[in-house]
Parts: structure tokens; sequence; C-alpha cells
């Protein structure tokens, strides 16, 4: 089998004949060491989104003050800004962060919710059809069911600033009550409007999701959780097979009865110990063997070298047989956890003794 033969057949309930090594493109360098790591088996998934957005009623301006972005969105209910330094370095894919979100106050709600009604959705399957020539065996096309990988509820949480807001955004819901429920509203009919689009995308595999473990398990039940039945549902019905994000590594054990109830197919940027509480073993038998773990390989462990890090992966292989439904990879942070010549050479030694250990005993069926 090459790469994609191998992480179809897992995506189907069909054996490969070994566990896929598939990190994120983003989270693999390129050239040589790339080269050596594709020789050996490793392929990418590739993110895409073959919808695109317009707001034909809103018109954006942007400037920038020394390394500061300001953005400002000018609509009929009035306007909106957020703030973004530049130039941040390894944080983000664009190498930013954003300062200050779009809603600011009462006042701003109207407008938000103006730009989120004024979203219209178009699709490009060039996109799609482009990206699967260019990886041929080398990779599977991942679409974005849901362009913020996000429930409503969590998704209005970057009009108040992705990571600088979230406080606000907690203040809000009981600062605000009927405001916010009015944004989260509006942020449902929005995305409800893209999924009916999402469904004609070329792409089998997409995204359906994000559960970050940054608010209680009790919220997500309450607020995410049945968006998530819905839609998964309905996806999956059509022939998608929809992947959710699972990177709450200190408290995914406390999700993953809620994991189960959303119906995906894949639970992908699976941390297990030592970084996350939740183990291989403990996951399986939460989620049965029509569940595709999607493991990301918690890079810290690079840190005890080559050898511990074979021993950890083998360990980790054998207590999931027979390996049918398991990927291995990078989603979080991969060789872009190396800033140095040192963590460099760790980072490159620990990845190779990650296919060291699948190529010992991550072949099928699973065996010692």
């Amino acid at each position: 089998m090459n790469f994609l033969e191998r992480i179809q057949a897992v995506l189907h309930d069909q054996p490969p004949d070994r566990v896929p090594f598939a990190p994120y493109d983003n989270l693999v360098p390129r050239g040589e060491f790339e080269r050596t790591l594709r020789n050996r088996g490793m392929g990418v998934c590739c993110r895409i989104s073959t919808i695109y957005t317009s707001m034909p009623n809103v018109s954006i301006e942007e400037k920038t003050v020394d390394d500061m972005l300001v953005t400002i969105y000018h609509t009929p209910e009035g306007d909106l800004s957020k703030r973004s330094r530049l130039h941040a370095g390894r944080v983000s894919d664009n190498q930013s962060f954003e300062l200050e979100g779009l809603i600011k106050s009462k006042a701003d709600y109207d407008a938000a919710i103006f730009m989120l009604e004024d979203t219209v959705f178009n699709a490009d399957n060039n996109i799609y059809h482009d990206k699967v020539r260019d990886l041929g065996g080398d990779g599977i096309v991942r679409d974005a069911a849901l362009d913020m990988e996000a429930s409503p509820y969590a998704a209005v949480r970057t009009f108040y600033g992705e990571i600088s807001g979230l406080d606000s955004w907690i203040f809000a819901q009981q600062d605000l009550p009927d405001h916010f429920t009015a944004l989260v509203e509006a942020q449902t009919r929005r995305d409800e409007r893209r999924l009916k689009l999402a469904v004609e995308s070329p792409a089998e595999f997409v995204n359906f999701g994000w559960l970050e473990g940054m608010w209680s398990p009790a919220k997500f039940r309450k607020f995410e959780l049945p968006f998530y039945e819905k839609w998964v549902s309905f996806l999956q019905s059509r022939g998608k097979i929809c992947a959710l994000h699972c990177d709450a590594t200190n408290t995914l054990d406390s999700y993953k009865e809620m994991i189960r109830q959303t119906g995906v197919k894949v639970v992908e940027a699976f941390t297990p110990p030592p970084v996350g509480t939740l183990s291989l073993k403990e996951a399986r038998a939460a989620w049965g063997q029509g569940t595709v773990i999607w493991v990301n390989v918690p890079e810290t462990i690079f840190y005890s070298g080559a050898e511990f890090t074979r021993r950890y992966m083998k360990e980790l292989l054998l207590s999931d047989p027979p390996g049918t439904s398991l990927v291995i990879g990078f989603t979080e942070m991969g060789t872009w956890g190396a800033t140095d010549d040192e963590t460099g050479r760790l980072f490159r030694e620990g990845t190779l003794a990650v296919m060291d250990a699948l190529d010992e005993v991550g072949k099928y069926p699973i065996k010692e």
C-alpha cells in the first residue's frame, strides 16, 4: 500500500498494511529530512477549505501601525475594529496573534450580528482537486466543514479576541445573556448555511469541531453537544467522514463519553500521557474499534532521547491491538517545537525513533 491507500483503509474500516504516520503538512519540515520520512512511509494530512466567504454589505479597511495590524469593519449597524500583532514568530501559521477583538461593549453586538447575517458562502472545488493532484499517494486532503473548527457557541469567542478576549466572552454570558444568545443564534444560522454547502464538497474527509477543554464538560454538553449530534449525523449520512479535533489534553478524560455521543468517525489530536490525562487503551475502551484515533505524539518525550521515544512508541502501539483504527501523527507542534540546533537535533532523532517503532511493531497484524 502507498500512504493514501493505507489511510483510506483505516478510514473505511479495512485493515491497513501498517499504522499510518500522518502529521499535519505544516508540522513537518521541507527538504531532505521530509524526503527521508516520506521514503519510510510518512504521508501528510493537508487541511484546506473549498469554501470562501464574502460580506457584500460590509467594507473592510486595514492599516498598519508599527508591527500592529488594525482591521476596521464598516457595517450599516456601525463600525467594529480589531488589532493584531504582526511578525510574532512561530506562534501561528501567519506569525501573528490578536490583541483585541471586535466586541468591546454592548454597542458592538448589532454590527457583529449584521456581519454574521451578511456572510455569503461560495465554493471553489478546484482547491481540492488541485491539492489532490499535487499530493498523489503521499497525502490525504481534508476539507473544512466549519471555517473556525468550532461549534457556534465556541466560535463567537473570536469576536471578543480568540485568546485575549476569553475573559470577555465568559463575562458576556453572565452580564449580557440576551446579547450573547442573539450572537450565538446568528453564528448558528451562519454555520448551518455553510454546512449545507459543505456537504457538496468533493472531499470525503472533513473536520468538524474542536474540543479545547477551556470550559466545563457541563457547558460542552449544554451548548455544544446538540450541534454536533445534529450535524455530524447529517454529514455522515451524506457520505462524509467527520473528524473532531480534541486537544483538551489535561481534561480529555472528563469529556470521553460526550466525544462518543458526537458520533464522529475520527478523534484527532488525541495526546496520550505523559501530556494527556487519557491513555490510548482507555480511549479505545470508551470509543470502540469503529472510531479512528489519530494520535498526536507528545513531543516532550523527545527530550528523553531517541531510545526512550522508541520504547514509548512501541508500548503505545502495542496498547491498541489490532491497530486497524489508529493513526500516528503531529497535530499540535511537531518539528515547530525545534527552535534551536539542539532541539532540532532532538526532534529529528525523536521523529526517526517514531518511525523505528512503527517499523518494529506497527505492521498489521500488530504483534510484539
